[in-house]
């Protein structure tokens, strides 16, 4: 196996995605809070390369917004 096979992404490849252990720090939780919501199905799409795992930012955004809560409507109260 030659040296280009077994080294790191290059920062082109990976221009845009950010890896989990950042994810993690400004999600506010653990890198294994991550794993655990990718092994249920949840959470913002990744991709792994070399045993790293990645989040676009742009699908992280997406993700964010999909999981947004709307305020509850104020209820009218009958005099």
């Amino acid at each position: 196996m030659s040296n280009s096979e077994t080294a790191s992404p290059g920062p082109d490849l990976l221009a845009g995605y950010i890896h989990e252990e950042i994810m993690a720090k400004a999600r506010g939780v653990t890198t294994r809070t991550l794993r655990n919501e990718r092994q249920r199905g949840e959470g913002p799409p990744y991709v792994t390369i070399n045993r790293g795992v990645y989040y676009s930012e742009p699908g992280w955004r997406e993700w964010l917004q999909s999981i947004e809560k709307r305020p509850a409507r104020a209820r009218r109260r009958v005099a």
